[in-house]
């Protein structure tokens, strides 16, 4: 089996810092390279790397846009347009959908900037037209790579992440699909059956090919058990997760998962100060609170929660009845935030075995 894993981490686990460790612990001559997909985790990755290892060079943190161009259509481009170059990045573009796959127009605007909607297919086309070189020259300047938030990549990153696991190097994938919330192209139609949660599903079929391993890392430093608990059974049983274990020992005045009355929430906020989440602006209209959107919360830690829940959830609560995959996993982002305590905005419980808070 080649050299290649991925450790399906629940939330708390210490994903990022796994990484860290391992940079930390290699070799001074191992060459590594550590990729992520958002900004703000690479700069987190970057600061941790540097305060635990130091800035020696053979270890890189690069975003998955700029791996993309450096490693594959820089190089690899003439293979499909000779004579073309990079010019930039075009984050912007709208997808070609009426420009053939072949055309050069498809893949870069008029200043011959790569457009982002298409990258990840003209890196495959390149990468494939190479008949191998792109891989083999990327498997001459490291022997591993670490991704982080494996879960973020979909369509056409997919095939590239297929070649580096055939390629003579180390891959090793953090990720939770639990926590699909983002993908690197929300509009590509290539392998659109993957796309979020759904990703799991292809990492299993890649398992039964031989091409990785799986690990599944169930303790969260972060959420106590009741809160990691909850956030297991936003999930039905088929997805076969296996169940958080919390080492989280800490005991306050006030731990757990609690309902709160619209008309207690000030009282609420006043006592516990918990970080305020919401769906969207949509989910909490008009309400005067300082809130912060689901998918903008993910990566933070903080002692307690308090959740405006959309229509969806609240049935959830009340009557067991199941979110759709993306639902789940925005709540499940949510919920994973808190260290001791969530509550949760509800003036109707309905079945909801969860108590209430009472000021």
């Amino acid at each position: 089996m080649p050299d290649n894993q991925l450790t399906l981490a629940v939330a708390g686990s210490r994903k990022t810092q796994s990484i860290v460790e391992a940079c930390a612990a290699a070799s001074p001559d191992e060459r590594i390279l550590v990729l992520t997909y958002t900004t703000a985790n690479q700069d987190e990755l970057r600061r941790r790397i540097v305060s635990q290892v130091g800035s020696r060079p053979p270890i890189e943190i690069m975003g998955w846009f700029t791996f993309l161009i450096r490693h594959f259509v820089k190089p690899a481009l003439p293979f499909v347009y000779p004579g073309a170059r990079v010019a930039g990045f075009d984050f912007a573009s709208d997808p070609q959908h009426y420009t053939s796959n072949k055309a050069y127009g498809r893949y870069f605007n008029a200043q011959a900037q790569a457009r982002r909607v298409h990258l990840a297919q003209l890196a495959t086309r390149v990468a494939d037209a190479s008949r191998g070189a792109a891989v083999a020259c990327l498997s001459r300047i490291y022997n591993t790579i670490y991704i982080d938030e494996t879960q973020d990549l979909c369509g056409y990153d997919l095939e590239i992440l297929l070649q580096l696991m055939k390629a003579p190097i180390a891959v090793r994938m953090v990720g939770d699909v639990r926590q699909a919330a983002i993908l690197t192209n929300d509009r590509e139609s290539k392998h659109k059956r993957y796309q979020y949660m759904r990703i799991w599903d292809w990492f299993r079929e890649q398992q039964k090919k031989g091409h990785l391993l799986i690990e599944q890392r169930s303790q969260t430093w972060r959420c106590r058990q009741e809160i990691a608990s909850f956030a297991d059974s936003l999930f039905d049983p088929s997805w076969e997760f296996s169940p958080t274990i919390s080492v989280n020992t800490t005991h306050t005045d006030h731990d757990g998962l609690f309902l709160v009355r619209e008309g207690d929430v000030p009282a609420y906020l006043e006592r516990f100060d918990p970080l305020l989440l919401r769906q969207s602006a949509g989910s909490a209209k008009n309400k005067p609170y300082n809130f912060m959107n689901f998918r903008l919360a993910k990566g933070l830690s903080w002692p307690r929660v308090m959740i405006w829940p959309t229509g969806n959830i609240c049935k959830f609560l009340r009557s067991g009845a199941r979110l759709e995959d993306r639902a789940a996993a925005d709540f499940y982002v949510a919920v994973t935030r808190a260290e001791q305590s969530v509550a949760i905005v509800l003036d109707t419980p309905g079945n909801s075995p969860i108590p209430y808070w009472y000021p």
